[in-house]
């Protein structure tokens, strides 16, 4: 019986290592993210990768004001865009994280981004949670504004897959969002283009909570570029309202400074201060 005990005492010490190491490593991951954030927000350059090659935009440190906060009054509803985004490509979470949804008397938060741009996927990985938070709570409607500046077929593939989530999986699609930003974020550091696979994908969507269902939906959608003509929406908003960077953020309807909102409170600081810098 001796024996016994101690083999199973062991073990356990064993287990409570590995949980451990395990820990240190996904905080060492978040902290390294984080740091890295940081950089790239204060430096304002956006980079993505696009194939194999790499496409970069320069986001000027004396960026032209641009005004938003306005959400639009109806939906698409038209071809190729999902069912729950709006007529200008856009989609909201307020009050709840359905798709539509929005919170009356929320502070409107503003997110233009690309799939493609590594700085929008770490913004995303830094600010995931605490969006969350103020989305639910009620304190914020959140407005995600998509477009495919940077040209890539990553985007294309992207799209697609958020495309068949929002239609057919609308509750999932909130994690889903971040899910593919946080694949993004790791494609990026690991500068691998091969990760960008559907099979990653659908890992993603598997991760986020989607039904194996409709995951396997995904691959036919990218196929077919199914949903090309939400991505052409949210470019022509891009274009309409001048704006020239991802990830640009307007809070309350004012744009904001990223390097004012890079840490993981960043914006409910911001948000609770009564001011967004222009």
């Amino acid at each position: 019986m001796a024996s016994n005990d101690t083999s199973t005492k062991a073990q356990r010490r064993e287990a409570a290592r590995a949980k451990a190491r395990a820990m240190r490593e996904e905080q060492e991951r978040k902290e390294r993210r984080a740091r890295l954030t940081r950089r790239a927000l204060i430096g304002a350059a956006v980079v993505g990768v696009a194939g194999v090659g790499t496409t970069m935009y320069v986001q000027s440190r004396h960026r032209p004001h641009l005004s938003g906060g306005t959400i639009a009054a109806r939906k698409a509803d038209t071809a190729g865009v999902p069912g729950p985004v709006l007529s200008d490509g856009s989609w909201t979470y307020g009050g709840s994280l359905t798709p539509g949804s929005t919170a009356a008397g929320a502070t409107v938060i503003e997110v233009f981004f690309d799939y493609s741009c590594h700085f929008c996927a770490y913004f995303e990985n830094l600010h995931h949670d605490e969006v969350k938070t103020l989305v639910k709570s009620g304190d914020a409607t959140l407005v995600l504004r998509p477009s495919k500046l940077l040209k890539s077929g990553w985007t294309d593939m992207a799209m697609n897959a958020m495309g068949v989530v929002l239609d057919e999986q609308p509750e999932a699609s909130f994690a889903f969002h971040a899910a593919v930003m946080s694949l993004f974020a790791r494609i990026y550091d690991a500068q691998d283009t091969s990760m960008m696979t559907v099979a990653n994908i659908v890992a993603a969507a598997d991760e986020a909570g989607v039904p194996t269902e409709v995951s396997a939906h995904i691959e036919a959608a990218i196929r077919e570029n199914r949903y090309a003509a939400w991505t052409a929406l949210g470019d022509q908003t891009l274009t309409t309202l001048g704006v020239k960077a991802t990830p640009t953020v307007l809070v309350a309807g004012k744009q904001v400074d990223l390097a004012q909102i890079s840490t993981a409170t960043g914006l409910t600081d911001l948000i609770r201060s009564g001011g967004a810098a222009g």
